[in-house]
């Protein structure tokens, strides 16, 4: 993609080159910076890294091969650790990883995808195609207020 931040490359990173963004971002003011999370070292997890054209790193996200926890029958991949930087929010760098991650689940061919979502991101999300699953409840971590989001691919 080329726009105002220039030439974005999307590439497959190392789970602990995703850390420090998704501390940035996820962890921002937060006691517990924790930004492990299980499954990142699984090697059929898969991270994946936005890049400008100065190999600048401007959006990660992490994509485990899971079961939704509603539909365990299904094939699932969970989405998780999804951060763009604060400077570049709003810019489709979050689409762009999105996509990504949409051609992946793709080509490993799995049912669906699913994520534990902030409420703040439940928008971005509905708008590509996840709908809104479930009651809300507050994330351990964040203590942030969070919904189950869903999106079934087609076979």
């Amino acid at each position: 993609m080329s726009g105002t931040l220039g030439s974005i490359s999307i590439r497959a990173m190392n789970y602990l080159d995703v850390q420090p963004l998704r501390r940035e971002v996820l962890r921002a003011g937060m006691l517990d910076q924790t930004v492990n999370f299980d499954g990142d070292d699984d090697p059929t997890t898969m991270h994946l890294g936005a890049f400008t054209d100065a190999e600048v790193n401007i959006g990660v996200s992490t994509w485990l091969q899971r079961p939704f926890p509603s539909e365990p029958q299904l094939r699932g991949l969970q989405l998780r650790g999804m951060a763009t930087a604060v400077l570049v929010q709003g810019h489709g760098i979050g689409g762009l990883l999105l996509h990504a991650g949409m051609e992946y689940a793709a080509a490993i061919g799995v049912d669906l995808i699913w994520a534990n979502a902030r409420d703040s991101a439940l928008t971005f999300y509905n708008r590509h195609g996840f709908s809104t699953v479930g009651d809300g409840f507050i994330e351990t971590v964040t203590q942030l207020p969070h919904h189950q989001v869903v999106a079934y691919l087609v076979q």
